[in-house]
């Protein structure tokens, strides 16, 4: 079991430099010091291998999320979130976010069901921390889809034009004027 976690983290630290839109076997296999069949052995496909790389790359973002959002309200934790999401150092996994789910809707049967989970927890994560006594679980979700559809809209702005000043006036006028405090 060992072994097989390791090759999972050295498959997402590939994915986090390389992306996935042009990803082969034989190069991931060779970069992170395996091979390819031993690769397969350990995850049963390529897809496998990279819906569970993503799997515990979204974990990770998502538990830093968590530990920020935990203190403070929806709007506090967004610009929070914003801050560290938008820090260089974590630009590859903004970057890998966002080609999975551009790259899903040409392939659909890899990385559809990915997409899917990920948008799932997120609604979770952003629903759960909205005010349960002044809103409908649906309200909620309906605000989560929302506050989700916002910040990964300016995060792909963000990456298109590098302006950080006029995405993070963007999501600070979101929080003031959308309700989210």
């Amino acid at each position: 079991m060992k072994r097989r976690d390791e090759l999972l983290e050295a498959t997402a630290a590939y994915l986090l430099q390389n992306g996935v839109s042009n990803l082969s076997l034989r190069p991931l296999a060779a970069a992170i010091g395996t091979k390819a069949r031993l690769l397969i052995y350990h995850f049963g496909s390529r897809d496998a291998l990279v819906s569970t790389a993503l799997s515990v790359i979204l974990r990770r973002v998502q538990q830093d999320f968590f530990s920020i959002h935990s203190a403070a309200t929806l709007g506090r934790t967004l610009l929070k979130f914003w801050k560290a999401a938008t820090d260089p150092a974590n630009e590859p996994y903004l970057r890998l976010m966002l080609e999975v789910h551009g790259v899903a809707f040409h392939n659909p049967n890899i990385y559809g069901q990915y997409r899917r989970e990920s948008l799932e927890s997120w609604k979770a994560l952003v629903a759960g921390k909205l005010d349960k006594r002044r809103m409908t679980r649906r309200q909620r979700e309906d605000l989560a889809t929302l506050v989700i559809a916002v910040v990964d809209g300016l995060l792909l702005d963000y990456l298109a034009t590098g302006d950080l000043e006029r995405t993070t006036r963007a999501l600070r006028q979101f929080t003031k004027s959308g309700g989210i405090r």
